[in-house]
């Protein structure tokens, strides 16, 4: 099966691919500090995220700074077949993986102002 684009589309696609090659800027390196300079993950809330995704059940645990919520990194853990599982798998490496042991460290899921337009 082959697709074909009429010259005009083409045209509109390399225009559209311009315009966004003279907007984008290369990002400094100080813009990636933070994953160098790791002190800040001493206080940070530690939440799981489990997403099923074509019958596996994927497990990431985020490190979010409790007092600067845009501030996280997310890890992939494990993958699991059962949902059960997987939930339970999730909270003890929630657990295991949080700096604060007792949980006293939360995230409010207020803080983080997404905004869909």
């Amino acid at each position: 099966m082959s697709y074909t684009i009429d010259k005009k589309l083409y045209g509109e696609i390399l225009l559209l691919l311009e315009e966004q090659y003279k907007k984008e800027r290369a990002g400094k390196e100080e813009d990636m500090n933070f994953l160098i300079d790791d002190s800040w993950m001493g206080d940070t809330a530690v939440t799981e995220n489990v997403i099923n995704n074509k019958g596996l059940w994927h497990i990431y645990l985020v490190f979010s700074h409790y007092k600067n919520p845009l501030l996280l990194i997310r890890r992939a853990i494990s993958v699991c077949f059962a949902r059960q599982k997987a939930f339970v798998h999730a909270a003890y490496m929630r657990r295991l993986a949080a700096k604060d042991p007792r949980g006293t460290l939360k995230m409010n899921p207020k803080d983080y102002s997404w905004h869909p337009n």
